[in-house]
């Protein structure tokens, strides 16, 4: 059952201001159409013999009313990856292929279920949304990157490899991230690895690293930005953020923001993020070269969206929603 619990402002002097919260809504992923009028969670499907636990089910809400419109399948029955195209026109859901939905509908546009190999690990749009690149894992454990266009257009890049830089086996690319330019497309790896590939061809441009062969992070990659077309940002599991030259490949700061880190989004302006902790959300500056932590909201927070206008959603491990607005002092 929905509940509101709280229609509360933020406190005096706080970025965050506290529009409402609900429970018994969903659970992560979730996402946030970048017009900020819809609204997807995660949802068990009704149990069965078969599927429990592992079936989902994907529900889409208005986040004028939040009046539910639509439920729909995961891709296979799972869907970790969750996301709006840019244009906000369809709902995306990859796991073993994917599987995109009409947005307000909920009718099935295209269905790639298990057709990019054994799992679909990682998906981004390129700038404008006419192609997007997918990260499919085959069954020995290689991630394949392959660029797909509305047109017909599809392009298998290189076999990634573990390598030392990679950290741990196996390689699957769990990240990825074109930069605004649509020059580059940034990879993360299961073992902390990151790499700047050409949006091209998706061969390998620079491994970023502090020192030669090292992974920058320990942990997997949770999400990659590009904050301008030269600056970029890695996030992983373990709660490590840091800040690239993506041009140079240079380490420029990093911050530790607490075990359990889900995920992180750009704030509209480009110098500001929200990451979602085990120990709340978090406002990190990036200007200047460095990181610096404005404000942290407490809560265990397993997910968090943002819309182009800047209007934040989160979500709870425990599956309570919460929607905010953000001061830009």
């Amino acid at each position: 059952m929905l509940a509101l619990l709280s229609g509360s402002a933020g406190a005096s002097g706080s970025f965050f201001t506290l529009l409402q919260t609900w429970q018994g809504l969903g659970h992560a992923p979730i996402a946030v159409s970048p017009d900020g009028r819809l609204l997807a969670l995660t949802r068990p499907a009704p149990r069965t013999p078969a599927y429990a636990p592992y079936d989902t089910r994907i529900e889409v809400r208005d986040t004028a009313k939040m009046r539910r419109l639509y439920r729909v399948p995961a891709a296979n029955g799972d869907g970790k990856t969750l996301l709006f195209s840019p244009d906000s026109r369809t709902l995306w859901s990859a796991h073993s292929g994917t599987l995109h939905y009409d947005a307000w509908t909920g009718k099935l546009a295209d269905n790639r279920e298990g057709s990019d190999g054994a799992g679909v690990s990682a998906l981004a749009f390129a700038p404008g949304g006419q192609s997007y690149v997918l990260a499919g894992v085959n069954a020995v454990g290689q991630t394949r990157l392959v660029r797909v266009g509305v047109s017909p257009l599809r392009s298998f890049w290189p076999v990634t490899r573990p390598t030392a830089g990679d950290g741990m086996q196996p390689n699957w690319t769990s990240a990825l991230a074109f930069s605004p330019d649509g020059r580059w497309v940034a990879s993360g790896s299961v073992g902390g690895g990151v790499i700047l590939r050409s949006s091209v061809t998706g061969r390998p441009l620079r491994v970023l690293a502090d020192e030669p062969g090292q992974a920058p992070h320990r942990a997997r990659l949770v999400d990659l930005l590009f904050l301008s077309p030269a600056r970029l940002l890695s996030a992983s599991a373990d709660g490590q953020v840091r800040l690239w030259d993506a041009a140079t490949g240079r380490a420029l700061a990093s911050l530790p923001c607490g075990e359990r880190l889900g995920a992180v989004v750009q704030l509209p302006g480009g110098t500001r993020v929200v990451a979602a902790t085990s120990r709340g959300l978090q406002l990190i500056e990036t200007s200047g070269g460095r990181l610096r932590r404005l404000e942290t909201v407490g809560g265990d927070y397993a997910d968090v969206g943002v819309s182009a206008a800047g209007e934040l959603w989160a979500i709870t491990r425990g599956g309570t929603l919460s929607h905010w607005r953000l001061l830009s002092r």
